[in-house]
């Protein structure tokens, strides 16, 4: 007579059902890590020389905190099912979070240097906060080498916000005394036929 198919106490499946649960959101956390870690990395200069909408650069630290929280749901089953150490779970989750912190916008800007032959004016236009670019925008209208912030300024004419649009073409039409509108083509045109001919 064959023995008894041993039972497994309901504890016991309960945590193993979890585990498999925990197991089905593998492929979220990785494509949570890899689009955070996209949109971090392009957020300063953009992609192919096009910078990203402010929406999609403030995305990043929100995609950062969804991968987060699957991440910390998934080890904390993995530790509950003694499949994980606690301490380095914890650490992990902790660590996590740090990171989440400097991924915000506010801390983005403290810690980070403006780019590599950009001065603080360039620097600022390509700011995360609307009214730092709207600021930026106003102030190389008024620098006596203002003429060479053009490119920046038309750049700024397709920005989300109306005051950093705003900003731009006025600092346009200072510097090169006329105003073209909201015609990027007409406003590059015009820097053309002022730049010096060699």
């Amino acid at each position: 007579m064959s023995d008894p198919i041993p039972s497994v106490a309901p504890a016991r499946l309960h945590v193993l059902g979890g585990l498999a649960f925990v197991q089905a959101l593998r492929p979220a956390l990785y494509a949570l890590l890899v689009a955070s870690a996209l949109l971090t990395f392009f957020a300063g200069s953009g992609i192919a020389g096009h910078p990203l909408p402010p929406w999609a650069m403030s995305a990043a630290p929100w995609l950062f905190a969804a991968f987060l929280i699957v991440f910390a749901v998934y080890r904390l089953a993995l530790m509950r099912a003694k499949r994980y150490p606690a301490a380095t779970g914890l650490f992990q989750i902790g660590l996590g979070a740090l990171v989440w912190v400097l991924l915000l916008p506010g801390g983005r800007r403290s810690v980070s240097p403006p780019g590599p032959g950009l001065d603080s004016v360039e620097a600022l236009l390509g700011s995360t906060d609307s009214r730092v670019r709207s600021l930026a925008a106003e102030v190389a209208g008024t620098r006596p080498d203002g003429a060479r912030y053009a490119e920046h300024l038309i750049d700024r004419l397709s920005d989300s916000e109306p005051a950093v649009r705003a900003a731009a073409r006025g600092s346009l039409t200072r510097l090169l005394g006329t105003d073209a509108g909201d015609d990027e083509g007409a406003w590059r045109a015009l820097v053309r036929a002022r730049a010096p001919q060699r």
